[in-house]
């Protein structure tokens, strides 16, 4: 009987510690804000599979190597708030700004709604023209009076842009890279069709330097970049001293996230408004479909399919945003024009499909292994009272 009790108590032991280690793996926390640095966590915490996500180091180790031209370089995953999972190429780790080429541009879009949310700049219905009076523009119409930074936000200037490849070299050797953007003729009106406009984008910048009286940098610094704890950076900037507006930002990919996590918390930053209310929705909310996989808002690209949208930059650069899952993803790459980049498969293969219920959590995560470990106990406990009742018997 007493060893019987014994047994049974051992028994009740073990299970109450199961519970308590199973409870304290499930429960969420608050995460700090990542101001600082982010917090990081196990994602069974989140309920994602750790070993899913682990399959992906593989995946982008033999990319790489199938890949001549081209790399991934670095990635990181946020969930609740939290970094549950990083990588890092040889040619990179995490201290390490990369160029975020046409991410830039959301980032720009984000500082437009400062802007407005300081009171610099009214609304995104102001006329782009009445920023540069003090300039000589070619070409200028009633199409062009009437464009705004709204169509500029959503890529439909109406100007006769022929794409970043055919204007590039030109207007980077241009004494005035605004200037040649202003001077454009117009083929369209404003707000009728969808024109991938890089130019575009680098006048909502200069716009920004006219109306805060600031350098787009100096604005970032003092109103996104401080608040959210960006201090490792480097925008270059054109021959007038003005920060690309669609181009040309280095940053590290935990500050990439941070600009993700400003937009999942709807514009806020521990507790204060850094956006106005709804430039979140707005910015985000599809504008232009093109097909399920892709659509264009302002400044953002959306993807109907996966319910998220995203900033997406060239040789493969992206900050996804998944609000419903409270997931954000950030990619930086070298990636050739020649190949395709491996995110959505990513995406589809090991990062969606990582995300459990509680129930399976609790079987195949959690309760399995502990439950393995409290009978493989058992029997070693059960083999050690069996031995000493044989002792005791033969004495």
């Amino acid at each position: 009987m007493f060893i019987r009790n014994k047994i049974m108590g051992f028994s009740l032991f073990s299970f109450i510690i199961v519970i308590i280690f199973t409870s304290s793996q499930l429960t969420l926390v608050n995460a700090d804000w990542p101001t600082d640095e982010w917090s990081t966590s196990n994602p069974i915490t989140h309920q994602m599979s750790g070993a899913r996500l682990n399959r992906i180091d593989d995946y982008f180790q033999d990319w790489n190597d199938d890949h001549q031209h081209s790399h991934v370089d670095q990635f990181v995953i946020i969930r609740n708030g939290f970094l549950i999972k990083e990588w890092y190429s040889f040619f990179y780790d995490a201290l390490d700004i990369h160029h975020l080429w046409s991410v830039t541009k959301s980032f720009s879009c984000t500082l437009m709604g400062i802007a407005i949310e300081e009171g610099y700049i009214p609304s995104v219905n102001e006329y782009v023209l009445d920023y540069f009076s003090d300039r000589n523009i070619s070409n200028v119409d009633s199409r062009k009076e009437a464009m705004t930074i709204e169509h500029l936000l959503l890529m439909s200037t109406g100007l006769a842009y022929p794409g970043d490849d055919a204007i590039w070299n030109g207007w980077m050797n241009a004494d005035d890279q605004v200037q040649y953007i202003l001077d454009q003729p117009m083929a369209t009106d404003p707000g009728t069709i969808f024109n991938y406009d890089t130019g575009g984008s680098h006048l909502l910048s200069a716009i920004i330097h006219e109306a805060t009286g600031m350098n787009t940098t100096d604005f970032a610094e003092q109103y996104l970049f401080n608040p959210l704890g960006i201090t490792h950076y480097y925008w270059q900037k054109d021959k007038q001293d003005i920060a690309f507006g669609g181009h040309g930002l280095y940053i590290t990919p935990r500050d990439m996230a941070k600009l993700g996590y400003l937009y999942l918390n709807d514009g806020y930053w521990d507790g204060e408004q850094i956006l106005p209310d709804n430039w979140v929705q707005e910015v985000s909310q599809r504008h232009w479909y093109f097909n399920e996989d892709w659509g264009y808002a302002k400044q953002w690209w959306t993807h109907p399919y996966l319910d998220a949208y995203s900033a997406q930059g060239r040789y493969g650069q992206s900050i996804f945003v998944f609000p419903e899952e409270d997931i954000i993803v950030a990619f930086t790459g070298t990636i050739s024009d020649y190949d395709s980049s491996p995110y959505f498969e990513i995406i589809d293969l090991y990062i969606l499909p990582a995300i459990m219920t509680f129930n399976v959590i609790v079987a195949l995560e959690v309760f399995i292994p502990i439950a393995g470990c409290y009978f493989v106990v058992s029997i070693i406990t059960l083999v050690k009272i069996r031995k000493r009742i044989q002792i005791i018997e033969h004495n």
